[in-house]
């Protein structure tokens, strides 16, 4: 009889897929406001989550991490298109709701996701979770939850390309195309950059200052076989070989200071 191996630290866990939220200009609300405007946020999200077809994933969720403005969750891998294709217009529609039917004097809430995949152990701990919330926090994630504000929208989707070969790219979406999101680098300052993707809900990146046919060029050509690999620009330099297609992706700057509570993190 077979004796069954030793663990080793470097076995490769099970994937999961992340999704991390993060409501814009949370630190900037009022103390005695926040309690309220967080239980808003659970509650749109588990709306949105079961009108996404997602309910059971929310209510039986393996990972769950308060951020403080935000939260982060782990689904498994199989449901995670869901993330991607239709939540964001789905979540994107309650917070409209929301927004027509708050009180003057109540925060509006608008919010940046991203979505990511990777190995995890049990405790969660690793590379995977750090570059989800990497991601959303980079400056170009930033600039996509203010520029969709400006165009009446409420929800930005930050994606790695992972998640967009896995999920857009192998047409696993119902509504969207690969025309739909904009291809940028996700940076925060020297430690993280990535190639990554935007998708703002009612809004074609034509609206981010590049058609949907120059976007649609700028990922092939990011993609071919032979295209160098992109490398971290100076944080000096005005704007990045991907970041070409917009006028409103500037080359992010600053440093991250990562660690499990976010509630430090600036908005």
């Amino acid at each position: 009889m077979a004796i069954p191996p030793l663990d080793d630290s470097r076995d490769i866990p099970g994937f999961q897929a992340l999704v991390v939220f993060d409501m814009k200009g949370y630190s900037k609300v009022p103390s005695h406001q926040m309690p309220d405007m967080r239980d808003a946020l659970d509650s749109m999200l588990a709306t949105a989550f079961a009108e996404s077809g997602l309910g059971y994933e929310w209510e039986r969720r393996p990972y769950w991490s308060d951020t403080g403005d935000g939260c982060i969750l782990s689904l498994p891998v199989r449901r995670m298109w869901r993330l991607v294709d239709p939540l964001p217009e789905v979540l994107d529609s309650v917070l409209a709701r929301y927004d027509s039917e708050r009180l003057a004097a109540t925060p509006a809430i608008r919010v940046r996701m991203s979505v990511h995949v990777g190995p995890l152990p049990d405790s969660y701990r690793g590379d995977p979770i750090n570059d989800a919330c990497r991601l959303i926090d980079s400056d170009a994630a930033r600039d996509a939850v203010n520029r969709a504000q400006e165009l009446g929208s409420y929800v930005a989707l930050v994606i790695s390309d992972a998640v967009f070969q896995t999920v857009v790219r192998s047409q696993r979406t119902v509504r969207l195309a690969e025309h739909d999101f904009l291809p940028m680098r996700a940076q925060v300052g020297n430690k993280y950059s990535e190639a990554a993707w935007v998708h703002v809900p009612r809004r074609s990146p034509a609206a981010f200052g590049a058609t949907a046919h120059e976007s649609a060029t700028a990922a092939e050509a990011a993609y071919r076989p032979d295209s160098p690999e992109p490398s971290a620009q100076p944080a000096s330099a005005p704007r990045n070989a991907i970041n070409s297609v917009t006028n409103f992706f500037d080359s992010p700057q600053g440093d991250l200071s990562f660690q499990q509570d976010f509630r430090g993190t600036r908005q």
